[in-house]
């Protein structure tokens, strides 16, 4: 509890800083010094830059909240890690008089996406972040909107073809690389460092889970020698996944743990464990959700997450947005870290994550469980 409250304060004390903007530059919350190595790369091979990077100065801020900016937001899906990715970017918004005029989410489809983009452009924003979906495609659904010179600042995925500083501005992801390999070292730690399990993983072509994912699957076959991945469950939909995961426990009884590639699939893949009665399977993900928390801090399936700063990430790309407006140069592409979270450390991990206090529920199953 006394780490969440100082971790509370903190936060608290930097945006009140930042909001001060006569005086004080403008940077992500929540800055964690960058690793000896970066693992996360842009799409030309060059290693990302760090998030801690990204700043404002004092005069840099006055001239954009004298610009008057508009800003279009779509999000990956209805999820709280998106909720809590849009929280940061509002925040910044607010700090930086950037009114935001359109919001909407793809849920990973980009047919919608290409409506989404569509509208918003209706909009007249300065700048739209969001996540492209189907890569190969996905040129055809933002080339209207560089030709009308709008800014996009893009989260992890970025359409094939397309160029920095001509095409968008800058992406920001998360680390990648780590997050897979962490979900690997989560579900030895599970398991016992021995037995079988089945991994639940998106089956198209989706820059953001298919480098977890295989980062997940290298880092057992190179480091875990005990345990066997028996078979994987391949979903375009995320209500596939339920299914996948209770067809492969049925054929294969004797797995003892399961790896789904994001929290919003692994609520069905819980689900449907739960309900061919195998509480003694578990499961790892990645990225924070109440359900899959609430299971965790009850002592059942769940096990771990690895996670991301979301709310940090959303902040950022409002100040990647910014850089698009006053022409400041930004870095191509943008990382953030990745850490463990599993029921000792819960409360402080949601907080750091989400920028929000873990809710009433979840701690009082923490309290009683």
């Amino acid at each position: 509890m006394r780490k969440s409250l100082i971790l509370v304060l903190g936060i608290m004390l930097l945006l009140s800083s930042n909001a001060i903007m006569a005086k004080e530059y403008v940077r992500c919350p929540d800055p964690l010094p960058a690793p000896d190595v970066i693992t996360t790369f842009g799409p030309d091979g060059e290693p990302a830059t760090w998030y801690t990077e990204l700043e404002l100065t004092p005069e840099e801020v006055e001239q954009v909240r004298g610009l008057n900016l508009k800003a279009a937001y779509e999000l990956v899906s209805e999820s709280e890690w998106s909720r809590a990715n849009l929280r940061g970017f509002q925040d910044a918004c607010e700090m930086l008089n950037i009114t935001m005029v359109g919001v909407a989410s793809s849920e990973l489809d980009p047919i919608r996406q290409k409506a989404n983009m569509e509208t918003f452009m209706g909009l007249d924003p300065d700048f739209i972040t969001c996540q492209p979906q189907d890569l190969h495609l996905a040129a055809s659904t933002f080339d209207p909107l560089v030709e009308k010179g709008i800014g996009l600042v893009f989260l992890s995925n970025i359409p094939t073809g397309y160029e920095p500083g001509v095409h968008y501005v800058a992406g920001l992801t998360d680390s990648l690389y780590d997050m897979g390999r962490d979900a690997a070292d989560l579900i030895a730690e599970a398991i016992g460092g021995e037995g079988k399990i089945l991994t639940i993983t998106v089956a198209g072509v989706n820059y953001v889970c298919n480098t977890r994912d295989a980062a997940f699957r290298e880092t057992i076959e190179s480091k875990y020698p005990n345990i066997e991945i028996v078979a994987d469950g391949g979903f375009q939909a995320m209500s596939e996944a339920g299914p996948q995961a209770s067809g492969l426990v049925t054929r294969y009884p004797d797995v003892k743990g399961i790896y789904v590639s994001f929290s919003n699939p692994a609520v069905d893949v819980l689900e449907a464990v739960k309900g061919l009665g195998r509480t003694d399977i578990k499961i790892i993900t990645m990225d924070l959700d109440s359900v899959s928390a609430l299971d965790m801090a009850q002592g059942g399936n769940v096990y771990g997450f690895a996670i991301d700063l979301a709310y940090s990430m959303g902040f950022g790309r409002a100040l990647l947005g910014a850089y698009h407006a006053i022409e400041k140069p930004a870095p191509k592409y943008v990382t953030s870290p990745s850490f463990v979270v599993t029921r000792d450390n819960l409360e402080e991990g949601w907080l750091r994550s989400f920028g929000v206090e873990l809710p009433a529920d979840l701690k009082a199953a923490l309290q009683h469980n």
